[in-house]
């Protein structure tokens, strides 16, 4: 019930983002209950149960959809973690997403050169906001040419990148980890700024897909307001509940913290987590299309790749 409080303190946040362990530890001792026959025990237990997982975006059966390979574009966003020397081990992991769109967040002047050079030719459109000495910088690389590029920071809080594609547009953003009350409120801040500016810049044939470390969990309530106010859904199903970052290689030990958020005009399919490349996190990529809308696939034409300001 502490979760219930989840907008209000971070410690009820963190219980928040632990429901599905917390579900799993309330089914144990239901199943226990019952061979006991603590009938009170259970009905309790079932109680709570369901009042957790009616509390938890879980995304939809729906969403998914045979693949368009015409219209289709598969996005990928990898927190790599700025300590992580193992810049080979990254490299394969993105080049395995077979991705059309890279994300990548904590990135390092030294893993930017890397990349720079590694995949000039694969997606030669690129943008980076490398960072020294912390873990906000970001880069975006393309197989599609990059329209413009704009830097979106609110006061107290990391950048965020936006990069403009011919039929639709990417966010890659990656908050400050919720630890302690004045974090909670940055991080909040900084995804209430996005969300807002997410709705506000909205169009009829504008596809927007917002991508990246939101270290926030769908189950948490401040997750469903930054649905609500972008006007986002997951790119994931009902079914998608791995953890993408860890504290140790165990699923209770684990949060599911990175993600694809799309604009109601995109739907989904093949949606994966990637595996072990030296980081604490593990890249999620999806393929995404349009709702009857045109193909989001790169004009012919192409276009100067803008440097991020």
């Amino acid at each position: 019930m502490v979760a219930g409080f989840a907008r209000t303190h971070w410690i009820c946040d963190t219980a928040a983002n632990l429901r599905v362990q917390g579900c799993l530890a309330i089914l144990g001792l239901l199943i226990i209950a019952a061979a006991f026959r603590r009938w009170r025990v259970v009905g309790s237990a079932g109680f709570l149960l369901l009042c957790n997982l009616w509390c938890m975006n879980l995304g939809s059966f729906s969403g998914q959809q045979q693949p368009d390979t015409i219209n289709a574009v598969r996005i990928a966003s990898s927190n790599v973690l700025a300590a992580n020397n193992r810049h080979e081990s990254i490299l394969a992991d993105l080049q395995n997403t077979n991705a059309d769109v890279i994300a990548v967040i904590e990135l390092t002047p030294a893993l930017a050169t890397r990349l720079q050079d590694a995949l000039k030719e694969s997606h030669p459109h690129q943008t980076f906001q490398a960072r020294a000495g912390d873990n906000f910088g970001i880069g975006i690389l393309s197989r599609w040419p990059i329209r413009s590029v704009q830097t979106l920071q609110w006061s107290g809080t990391p950048a965020s990148l936006e990069v403009e594609f011919d039929h639709f547009r990417m966010i890659a953003t990656h908050p400050i980890p919720p630890i302690g009350q004045a974090n909670f409120q940055n991080r909040n801040r900084q995804l209430q700024k996005l969300a807002e500016h997410i709705r506000d810049s909205l169009q009829t044939d504008r596809a927007t897909v917002l991508v990246g470390d939101l270290n926030l969990t769908p189950w948490n309530a401040n997750f469903t307001d930054l649905l609500a106010t972008a006007e986002l859904k997951r790119a994931a199903s009902v079914c998608e509940i791995l953890p993408t970052w860890y504290a140790r290689p165990l699923f209770p030990l684990g949060l599911l913290i990175d993600h694809v958020l799309i604009s109601k005009d995109l739907t989904y399919h093949d949606y994966q987590i990637g595996e072990d490349c030296g980081s604490d996190h593990r890249s999620v990529a999806v393929t995404i299309s349009p709702v009857d809308q045109p193909s989001m696939a790169h004009s012919p034409k192409e276009a100067s790749i803008p440097k991020a300001q």
